[in-house]
């Protein structure tokens, strides 16, 4: 009986280093704008905050999908990062209002690239529901 090889799919490392992009990014590259003189926050920073706990709960899914081998399983979590990610999509200046100054760093990096990342987590989890779906049926 010959051991079974663990392979990850291109897919799963796709998703696993978008998603790592998006959580680091969001505490380094694409952080929400910085305190105010009195160090109060300005409400992007909350923002931010929601965005950042996103980011890990889509890298925890990603890690997931990268070793559990079960095309079902692996269904299922790119399923449940889809409605996360337009969560991500829509939060910022929607459900969680940026700064009103559109030149504000929060409206310049941080709204376009989770808009940028978000889009390509859904195309990518919805391409892997595809391509799973395929495997399944043949």
């Amino acid at each position: 009986m010959a051991a079974k090889k663990r392979r990850f799919g291109v897919m799963d490392v796709l998703l696993l280093a978008l998603n790592l992009l998006f959580f680091v990014g969001m505490q380094t590259v694409f952080l929400p704008c910085e305190a105010r003189p009195d160090g109060s926050w300005m409400t992007c920073h909350w923002a931010g905050q929601a965005l950042t706990g996103i980011a890990a709960v889509l890298v925890a899914i990603a890690a997931l999908h990268l070793v559990i081998p079960r095309a079902q399983v692996k269904m299922g979590l790119a399923l449940a990062m889809i409605p996360l990610s337009v969560l991500a999509f829509v939060l910022p200046d929607h459900l969680i209002d940026l700064c009103m100054m559109e030149t504000m760093h929060c409206h310049t990096v941080m709204e376009p690239a989770v808009t940028v990342i978000s889009l390509l987590n859904v195309l990518l989890a919805a391409a892997d529901i595809y391509v799973q779906g395929r495997g399944e049926a043949e």
